[in-house]
């Protein structure tokens, strides 16, 4: 098995641990839960806190990668947009989850821009570009849309029953404002 192959392997199999007992975990616990021996998550990783800096990448790593959508090409607009705001729900949750665990070491290692973060608004984008004759903004604009509604309701915000993807494809397709109640504009 290559290093990369042990560190993926390793890195999966300590999410639950991490998610449980944040950055106060022990080598010891986390040894345990990847079955292997201290040694070979120091040799693996360097430190500890390596290896966790490296269990949050690998976490934006594949909440960032759309591959599993890249079969939309003949899926209507709205199944499009649905399909877009569930995996990225799901995976900026976990985003969120995972940086609220390791928020110390995160914290001391500073403010970092991810790169990755620009590269999914052109992902995203580029999946909107099969609709764009039905979308009113330019596909990079309704992708910085779909990315930040979606980020937001990945948070819940402390309210887990806010917006569920119903609603945020609701949202994006047809705005906030009901058709039926519109009042003509005053002139």
């Amino acid at each position: 098995m290559t290093l990369e192959d042990r560190q993926v392997q390793i890195l999966d199999a300590i999410v639950p641990v991490v998610l449980e007992h944040g950055a106060a975990i022990t080598s010891r616990q986390l040894a345990d839960a990847a079955g292997v021996a201290e040694g070979t998550l120091f040799r693996s990783f360097g430190d500890k806190d390596s290896l966790l800096r490296a269990l949050f990448d690998r976490t934006a790593e594949v909440a960032y990668d759309l591959a599993d959508l890249e079969d939309l090409a003949d899926a209507t607009l709205e199944t499009t947009v649905s399909a877009i705001a569930g995996v990225l729900t799901v995976r900026f949750s976990a985003i969120f989850q995972m940086a609220i665990a390791l928020g110390p070491i995160l914290l001391a290692e500073g403010k970092r821009d991810d790169p990755r973060f620009d590269e999914l608004r052109d992902r995203i984008a580029a999946l909107l570009a099969e609709h764009a004759d039905e979308l009113a903004v330019a596909p990079p604009v309704a992708a910085d849309a779909l990315r930040t509604l979606t980020f937001a309701a990945a948070t819940g915000w402390g309210d887990r029953s806010a917006m569920d993807m119903s609603d945020v494809t609701g949202i994006l397709l047809h705005g906030i404002a009901r058709t039926d109640t519109r009042k003509e504009s005053r002139a």
